[in-house]
């Protein structure tokens, strides 16, 4: 699983750095949470390539979503064929399609726009999901968990002492079907696993104020990405505009138990004083702290 920040800009981008987005590979599938603008050129510089399978838009600020029809271009322009998913908050779908038809047409593939709530995943696979859940930030803003399934191991000794030999139905019982023993009795999968292992976790809230739910979405996460934007000066305006300071950022993550925090998502009043940023968020939280700029990469 890797984490690359393609764009750590908020509001506005700078010379140098560009607005909210974020890209992970999941077991190869290649996932962007927002899209800001001029993201298409940064996934190149960065090695992570605009060739995705999917967006998910948190929310539909111009710095978070601005991004997209160039990306939508870039493909076309690369010769895709296969679709391209965008989950957007079920209230943006017509938005999300006015934006990409309104600046490019129709493109030559898919482009398949799909409204998400907070009930269920935006997006599922055996290997992981994405789950959204509700954010005050705007009257449809989300944040985004993104977390692997949980693993269960199979326990050989525990199925040869309810007589199963080796051989395919030890493959059914991790498959998760039920077998029957040579005497005739159902052994079911729940018998030979052990209990489910929380699998890696990255949860990015999005651009908010901390809340309970964040605290809850971003329990024990591995990796947290957090926006703070502001730092203790500003907290009024932090506060005035939905926001969140560096310092408020790193009591999420003190309070979740997370075991990392990138904040990003930074003012460009900010830009050189990320070590600041960094500084007051580590007055509340001992563990790994970064401010994150363009290009910040890691692997979980």
């Amino acid at each position: 699983m890797r984490v690359t920040a393609v764009g750590t800009s908020g509001y506005l981008p700078t010379a140098q750095y560009g607005t909210s987005c974020l890209y992970l590979n999941l077991f190869g599938d290649r996932i962007l949470l927002d899209c800001g603008e001029g993201s298409q050129q940064r996934l190149m510089r960065y090695d992570a390539s605009p060739n995705v399978d999917a967006i998910c838009v948190s929310h539909f600020h111009a710095d978070h979503t601005l991004g997209i029809p160039g990306v939508v271009q870039a493909l076309e322009m690369n010769g895709r064929d296969r679709p391209l998913d965008i989950h957007v908050p079920a209230g943006r779908v017509d938005r999300a399609t006015r934006l990409v038809e309104g600046a490019y047409g129709q493109p030559s593939y898919p482009v398949e726009i799909h409204g998400y709530g907070s009930d269920e995943p935006a997006v599922e696979t055996p290997e992981y999901s994405i789950q959204p859940f509700e954010t005050p930030y705007t009257e449809h803003s989300h944040g985004l968990v993104v977390e692997e399934t949980p693993s269960r191991e199979f326990r050989v000794d525990r199925a040869r002492e309810l007589g199963i030999d080796p051989g395919p139905k030890y493959g059914r019982l991790q498959r998760g079907q039920a077998v029957e023993t040579d005497d005739g009795r159902t052994i079911e999968p729940e018998a030979v696993l052990s209990e489910p292992t929380p699998g890696r976790k990255v949860v990015y809230p999005g651009d908010t104020r901390p809340t309970p739910a964040v605290v809850e979405a971003a329990a024990d996460a591995s990796l947290l990405v957090y926006s703070a934007m502001f730092t203790d000066e500003l907290a009024e305006r932090a506060r005035s505009t939905g926001h969140s300071t560096a310092r408020e950022a790193g009591q999420v993550a003190a309070e979740a138990g997370v075991d990392r925090l990138w904040l990003t998502h930074i003012s460009p009043r900010h830009e050189g004083a990320e070590e600041q940023l960094e500084s007051q968020a580590g007055a509340v939280f001992d563990g790994d702290i970064a401010a994150v700029r363009d290009g910040h990469t890691t692997e979980l």
